[in-house]
């Protein structure tokens, strides 16, 4: 629980944290918040953690079950951060993301995780918060659902897209402001609970004294 131990923790979740969050929302500022929520979660289970693969399952299971409750309605292609990241996308592709948004909701997730974060199925499961063939059934059902929309062109448009997707990923110095900042509340806990714990004991000293000097008096 030192905070240059949990800086180190952070900084190597956060940029598929906040990458994954942006992806499913689509809104900016819900998936920031999707990803914010779940770092800050994130100081409460640290002390329960015993590997890598614990750390990344936990992640990725918080981040999108959190982004499904901040992403709301499918956005509009202008508000749609998979779209507005280009400075000047195709009709095409804004047509793709439109049909990936319609789909059902864990259905587009597989689609993006499986492409976006080249997740496995055992990931993609706990990720998605199902069973392996459950995850596996998503991505097949997305797939040829996506296939159908795109055509021959089906190749060209998962490609832009994952150019895209990938670009969703913070710069180094958001990602240590950003970390840094959660990192701080980890501080400011263990102070306050130290305080608590100071003031805890005065209380009992103090009781304890008066205790003592009760019975010095009843003893007289």
């Amino acid at each position: 629980m030192e905070r240059d131990a949990v800086e180190i923790i952070l900084r190597a979740n956060y940029p598929r944290t906040c990458r994954i969050s942006l992806a499913l929302c689509g809104r900016i500022s819900a998936g920031k918040s999707a990803a914010k929520k779940v770092m800050d979660q994130s100081l409460n289970s640290l002390k329960w953690w015993e590997n890598e693969a614990e750390v990344s399952n936990w992640f990725l299971h918080h981040i999108v079950l959190t982004s499904r409750e901040f992403a709301g309605s499918p956005p509009d292609a202008t508000d749609d951060c998979l779209v507005t990241t280009l400075s000047n996308p195709s009709a095409e592709h804004i047509a793709f993301v439109k049909a990936l948004r319609l789909l059902p909701a864990q259905q587009s997730e597989a689609f993006l995780l499986f492409r976006g974060e080249h997740l496995d199925l055992r990931q993609a499961a706990v990720a998605m918060d199902c069973s392996t063939g459950a995850a596996a059934n998503h991505q097949i059902a997305a797939n040829k659902a996506m296939a159908a929309i795109a055509g021959e062109t089906f190749d060209a448009r998962v490609g832009e897209l994952m150019r895209v997707y990938a670009t969703l990923t913070p710069r180094e110095d958001l990602v240590v402001g950003d970390v840094g900042a959660v990192s701080r509340k980890l501080l400011r806990g263990r102070m306050a609970k130290t305080v608590r714990q100071i003031i805890l004991l005065i209380i009992l000293a103090a009781v304890g004294w008066t205790i003592w000097r009760l019975s010095k008096m009843i003893s007289i």
